[in-house]
């Protein structure tokens, strides 16, 4: 949209549409974020997709090319904003940053890291930490909503803050569903029933936090100087 018509679709009354993509590893991060993400949006102008690869490195392959594809879009008149949400696993977690952030600026877009003076950016890179079902620790609630059969308490490690714990949080969270005698190992399936339940206030995780409140920061209207 050129900054005439969108003075005009302004002055009508309407704003233009945020064209909002998130990028993450697989369908049991899709599955999760799709009915959390709606519910933060309900009653915008954002217009969400979420896209999923076949995994970390599917996704970490194919993101330059895709980049490069949403800054062609932003070239055309589009607003297309982008986030990208990956798993820590054993990474460092500043060098995974920085290089998803290198990877944003070669496509000739504005990582938030790069708009402390400005405000402006159009790429949230985030890092789930440890692992996507460190949330679902942090949303014990939740977790009691989708499999009424487990125990009242998260597991004692994950009762504060579940980002700390080492080791694969998948495999602590399938545990903690089987000790129950709940026999779904199914990561999309688990995204599927505890991601409507979600709560965007009460989650103990501050990667959770830190995620949320760059996505609303993304999607503010200055995000991209307007």
């Amino acid at each position: 949209m050129t900054r005439a018509k969108d003075r005009r679709a302004q002055k009508a009354g309407s704003r233009p549409t945020v064209e909002l993509e998130v990028l993450v590893e697989e369908e049991s991060a899709s599955e999760a974020l799709k009915p959390l993400l709606a519910r933060v949006f309900q009653g915008s102008d954002v217009r969400l997709r979420v896209r999923k690869f076949q995994g970390k490195p599917d996704l970490l392959k194919k993101l330059p090319d895709r980049l490069r594809g949403y800054a062609a879009a932003s070239r055309s008149g589009r607003d297309v904003r982008v986030v990208v949400l990956v798993d820590r696993d054993n990474d460092d977690c500043a060098t995974l940053k920085k290089d998803l952030d290198r990877y944003a600026r070669q496509a000739g877009l504005t990582p938030r890291a790069d708009a402390a003076s400005t405000g402006c950016f159009d790429v949230l890179n985030r890092i789930a930490i440890r692992e996507l079902e460190s949330w679902y620790f942090g949303d014990w609630d939740a977790v009691r909503k989708a499999f009424p059969k487990v125990v009242t308490e998260a597991p004692r490690a994950y009762r504060g803050n579940p980002d700390l714990p080492a080791g694969k949080a998948s495999e602590a969270f399938e545990k903690a569903l089987s000790s129950s005698g709940v026999r779904i190992a199914s990561k999309p399936e688990w995204g599927r029933r505890i991601g409507p339940g979600l709560s965007v206030e009460k989650n103990r995780s501050p990667s959770f936090h830190t995620f949320l409140s760059g996505v609303r920061a993304l999607t503010a209207n200055n995000a991209r100087g307007r």
